[in-house]
């Protein structure tokens, strides 16, 4: 029996594959562009081996799932059967009584000619105390899965674009990271576009943001623009055009929520006696991007800034379907409320 009895940081999968199939493998994290990667690593080196079979689970009810039904299947491999990868996802994280069980017993006996595949969400302590998760982890190889933070993440942007064959200015990695930190699948996305448009150039931030501006998945970056400009009327236009796009109501969100946040953080330095050049570099924003929040601190007082805070997490839930009301006028709302908080009618 193979055993690693160690957690995995991500980047030395390759290395541990290389060495050979692991029974178990875990990828534990909400991270998706990471999580689909490692997945297709594990896919790739076992296929390779001979694994040229797969069984997908999903469990999306873990009291109703068939747990026994869905196992007992790994251990009647008939002498002519194939290698198969058998993968399980486990959405929230949580197997209940019976599938911790049947997990606790799959660690201890993990069956024959088949790489077992888990996918749960990021866990946290009382979950990875649990004794599945533990005995899952000493069969095999577990793989936490954190995103880059805002001081990782122009590593990370300068990483994936020499993979890619580009080489980034200082400035366009920071212009870069600021308008995709939180969604690593759009910076690659937007690595991989500029690599087709300038193979092996090496990348400004007028690059990233003519980019920016010529996609219309990341026009939400110009929306968001638009709101801090205090323009509301283009910011109105871009919102509208996204929604004719069908640029899904989650994304567009994603990015106005990103700028109130950080509308916040900077008003908040300031009222503790920071200075708005040390809030901005304390915050990593770049030169060119500080104009459009200087104007909002401007035309934001305490008050529009707690009104813009409640309206934002208002239209998350409404977004979600758990508050009444239409996404499209919340979203229009809460665009208003960020570039013209003098408007009387948002002051309800």
């Amino acid at each position: 029996m193979y055993h690693v009895l160690v957690r995995l940081y991500p980047e030395k999968l390759a290395a541990q594959l290389g060495r050979g199939l692991a029974p178990v493998y875990v990828l534990s994290g909400d991270e998706p562009l990471t999580a689909g990667e490692l997945a297709d690593a594990i896919r790739t080196a076992a296929r390779a081996d001979g694994y040229d079979e797969r069984e997908s689970h999903v469990v999306t009810n873990a009291n109703q799932f068939r747990w026994d039904d869905c196992f007992s299947s790994l251990d009647n491999l008939s002498l002519f059967a194939n290698r198969r990868i058998f993968e399980l996802r486990l959405p929230n994280g949580k197997p209940g009584r019976e599938g911790g069980k049947v997990l606790t017993e799959l660690a201890a006996n993990p069956p024959p000619d088949t790489v077992v595949l888990i996918h749960l969400p990021r866990l946290d302590n009382r979950s990875k105390q649990a004794k599945w998760a533990a005995s899952l982890e000493q069969t095999g190889v577990w793989i936490d899965i954190y995103e880059p933070d805002a001081r990782e993440l122009p590593g990370w942007l300068a990483g994936r674009a020499r993979a890619a064959g580009l080489q980034f200015e200082p400035d366009a990695l920071t212009a870069l990271a600021a308008r995709t930190e939180g969604n690593l699948l759009a910076a690659q996305q937007e690595i991989n576009r500029l690599a087709l448009l300038l193979p092996g150039a090496t990348i400004t931030a007028d690059h990233v943001t003519g980019s920016v501006a010529d996609g219309a998945r990341f026009d939400v970056y110009q929306l968001a623009d638009a709101a801090l400009n205090q323009d509301a009327a283009r910011a109105l236009r871009i919102l509208l055009g996204l929604r004719r796009e069908g640029i899904a109501d989650a994304l567009v969100l994603w990015a106005i929520n990103r700028e109130v946040i950080m509308l916040l953080n900077l008003w908040t330095d300031m009222q503790k006696g920071a200075q708005l050049a040390g809030a901005f570099k304390k915050h990593r924003i770049w030169d060119k991007r500080q104009p459009p929040y200087r104007r909002a601190l401007e035309a934001h007082n305490e008050t529009t800034l707690r009104r813009l805070t409640r309206r934002a997490a208002e239209t998350d839930r409404i977004v979600k379907g758990a508050a009444f009301g239409t996404p499209d006028g919340a979203m229009q709302e809460l665009v208003m409320l960020l570039a013209q908080p003098d408007n009387p009618g948002l002051h309800s």
